[in-house]
């Protein structure tokens, strides 16, 4: 069954949840992504500072000539042979003070030096009677550093924004279902308080009626007259019922139980029962087409659709009916014909709820309600079939309202 329509202001606040939880989704995503960011940040850092003390300390102890260093290292290696040092050496390098100290010593000693590339740890050793001075440049693994950033960063926008859209769109699915049965809950409300305030006062009045019959004329009134308003009272209350039959029907979403039911059969019942009402205003109503139609659907559901279908066509007709079941393919088509005004004017839903083309001033005029088609609409939309209404294919003037449903294996 299709999802009943929402309104605008429900629609808007679809969007602005979506909007909400989609921003929040953002942020909480931008805040992982933070945290994961920093994390990997900060395991790199530690394995280049890592990186760097075990490429320091091989450098230290197995270096004789400054012209020997790895790309990269700065080193200063003092020997016999005199002081060497590498390739742009830094104007704080080499600290000569500190070479001393450790030729003394012979122990490993760290320092730091200030260089344009910012300040760099200084590992000073000695083997061998040789003492070396290394220190690594920090362009590279600053460079790295600020290409992984670089990337962190892109990829956390990328992440953010489709996170947030993704969320906008799940978050549209999500809450979906619970506009509609929001939605499907104002409409009962709607029909409720639109359909049930006519017959009700119908009701109400006929038993005032009936009780000021029955006080005030109390063994004087006709017999006839006390008859016809319990008669009244009866049709009215049956009115009712069939009122809140029709809403409770509209009213549920839930899939139909189908079962193979005879759709021509039922076709005739529908007929069979509303022949006095036909009668009564001089209009003949036929059952034509096949004699047995097997539909996959539920009986209570289509007769109520085709009881409506038929009601319809009899308060429209100036003189005939007629209910035409045929079978094509795997479908089963229930078509109600009548002989009067004909299609409303172009761009008229006929099956739009409360949607009402009738004269209710007109002598004689049954009392109609706006929910009967949109009911035939519904039970179509429930059953996987379809209602069209159009011109009569005979070329006479009067509409055609056609009720498809597949049919059974």
């Amino acid at each position: 069954m299709t999802a009943p329509a929402t309104t605008g202001a429900e629609r808007d606040a679809l969007r602005s949840t979506a909007r909400r939880l989609g921003l929040q989704t953002a942020l909480l995503v931008l805040g992982c992504l933070v945290v994961v960011g920093a994390a990997v940040l900060l395991v790199v850092v530690q394995a280049q500072a890592e990186s760097t003390r075990s490429r320091l300390e091989g450098a230290v102890h197995s270096i004789d000539d400054a012209h020997d260093a790895p790309p990269g290292m700065w080193v200063a290696v003092a020997s016999q042979r005199g002081l060497s040092t590498s390739d742009e050496l830094p104007d704080s390098l080499p600290d000569v003070d500190v070479m001393r100290a450790v030729a003394r010593s012979g122990e490993d000693t760290w320092t730091t030096a200030p260089t344009e590339a910012g300040t760099v740890r200084v590992l000073t050793g000695s083997h061998d009677g040789t003492v070396v001075q290394a220190a690594l440049d920090p362009t590279e693994s600053r460079e790295e550093l600020a290409r992984l950033v670089l990337a962190l960063l892109a990829a956390g926008a990328v992440g953010v924004v489709l996170a947030g859209l993704g969320a906008v769109w799940l978050t549209r699915r999500a809450v979906q279902p619970m506009v509609a049965a929001l939605a499907l809950q104002r409409r009962f409300v709607a029909d409720a308080s639109h359909e049930l305030r006519t017959p009700l006062t119908l009701l109400a009045t006929r038993a005032q009626l009936l009780d000021r019959h029955m006080t005030a004329d109390w063994g004087t009134a006709e017999p006839d007259r006390v008859q016809h308003d319990v008669d009244g009272l009866l049709a009215d209350a049956g009115a009712l019922t069939a009122v809140l039959d029709d809403m409770l029907l509209a009213a549920d979403a839930r899939s139909v139980d189908a079962v193979p039911v005879d759709a021509a059969e039922l076709a005739t019942e529908v007929v069979d029962a509303a022949r006095a009402t036909a009668a009564d205003r001089s209009i003949v109503i036929e059952r034509l087409g096949a004699d047995h139609a097997l539909a996959l659907a539920s009986p209570v559901s289509v007769r109520r659709a085709v009881t409506a279908l038929v009601d319809n066509a009899i308060d429209h007709a100036g003189s005939s009916v007629q209910v035409d079941v045929t079978t094509r393919a795997s479908r089963v088509a229930i078509q109600v014909r009548d002989d009067g005004p004909g299609m409303p004017p172009e761009g008229t839903d006929l099956f739009r709820r409360f949607a009402s083309h009738r004269d209710d001033d007109a002598d004689g005029a049954r009392r109609h309600y706006g929910i009967g088609l949109a009911l035939v609409a519904e039970v179509a939309a429930q059953h996987g079939g379809s209602v069209v209404a159009s011109a009569r294919a005979d070329g006479l003037p009067g509409a055609a309202i056609t009720l498809e449903l597949p049919g059974a294996p």
